[in-house]
């Protein structure tokens, strides 16, 4: 339950427009309700590339950075989807501010990364930001993936080359599947992937 209390938004940005901000009766939450300007002249159709019509309205609710301190903000926002004239491919508009895999935008996600960069905990992080935890730990994810991918990159523009290689496999999933870790221990470089059991075979001592 909202309580609209007359404000009116008009805002413009990405292609989307603000229409009003509602509170809830606790004052603990706000929605910013937000629609899509984007005209069907400017859509064509991913698989025949021929023009598209809209037949749906969709509505995506985003976790956003608070507006006020300890006041939880969503973004609710309605897109289109689309249905091609000729092949009758559907498909769904994307939000620009919608960080990929979640249901935060881009500026909640930014946020998050703000924490994990001074060591906060992710259970810290979901009790300040109310935010899933599942959602904190895919843009943890991402951090450390950037991470160890401009590392390697690094060292390939370089022309490292490692001299000793530790090797280890462990049991996940309950034992269903494994892990093979090849390490460089000179440069502390650990990647890891999921393997079948005898997949590590390959590896000549």
């Amino acid at each position: 339950m909202l309580i609209f209390d007359d404000i009116k938004v008009e805002i413009e940005s990405q292609g989307f427009k603000g229409t009003r901000l509602g509170t809830s009766p606790q004052k603990e939450k706000t929605v910013m309700f937000l629609e899509s300007m984007r005209s069907t002249d400017t859509v064509l159709c991913p698989v025949c590339g021929d023009g598209v019509y809209i037949y749906e309205n969709y509505h995506v609710n985003l976790k956003d950075m608070p507006l006020w301190k300890d006041v939880e903000h969503t973004c609710s926002c309605t897109i289109h989807r689309y249905r091609c004239n000729s092949c009758q491919e559907t498909f769904t508009e994307d939000i620009p501010f919608k960080h990929p895999g979640t249901r935060i935008t881009y500026r909640a996600a930014n946020w998050i990364k703000g924490f994990l960069q001074q060591k906060v905990s992710i259970k810290a992080i979901q009790e300040l930001t109310g935010i899933h935890w599942d959602t904190i730990r895919k843009v943890q994810r991402e951090i450390m993936d950037t991470a160890i991918w401009e590392h390697e990159d690094a060292l390939k523009k370089a022309g490292y080359k490692p001299r000793i290689l530790a090797v280890d496999e462990f049991a996940i999933h309950k034992g269903h599947s494994y892990a093979t870790c090849v390490m460089d221990p000179v440069r502390r470089s650990l990647p890891a992937a999921e393997r079948p059991a005898c997949a590590a075979r390959g590896i000549v001592p």
